[in-house]
């Protein structure tokens, strides 16, 4: 698992990640929880599962106020993974499969993105099931800022 610290709600790299997730689950009459806002200047915290190669498999479904409740939340599905029930879900206009994972009823993990064919996404969701039984979370995130994306690093005036 990681998580990612984002340094403000604005932040252009969460935009595309609450936008998707609330695709997923509008594409099953679910709507995305409400975002818990951080503390001024502090951000916002996500997480999601990956690979051993960092091949992103799922996302975490929320936006958190700080690392601890996203590790929170990321704990909570890692010990719930024998009840987790995975949702198909399909946007027809689009043609696109996905799914999310949900305990208890709640929605807690979405696919990391849409699928072109039934196949890929059921792939993808027992990958991700799979994963998740054996997933390590690891302390700390990683701070993503955008000024640091691409570009021009510390060129020289």
């Amino acid at each position: 698992m990681v998580f990612v610290r984002f340094l403000d709600d604005e932040s252009p790299k969460l935009k595309p990640w609450i936008a998707h997730a609330s695709s997923v689950l509008n594409a099953d009459s679910r709507s995305l929880p409400a975002a818990t806002p951080g503390a001024p200047g502090e951000g916002s915290a996500v997480w999601h599962l990956v690979s051993a190669n960092n091949r992103e498999l799922a996302r975490g479904v929320g936006v958190h106020a700080t690392f601890e409740q996203a590790r929170t939340h990321a704990e909570r599905v890692v010990t719930a993974e024998s009840s987790l029930v995975i949702e198909p879900v399909s946007e027809p206009a689009r043609g696109v499969y996905g799914w999310y994972a949900s305990v208890d009823g709640e929605p807690v993990m979405t696919c990391a993105r849409w699928y072109v064919t039934d196949r890929d996404r059921r792939h993808s969701a027992e990958l991700a099931a799979r994963s998740i039984a054996v997933a390590v979370l690891l302390a700390g995130s990683r701070l993503t800022d955008p000024t640091l994306m691409g570009g021009r690093r510390g060129a020289a005036d």
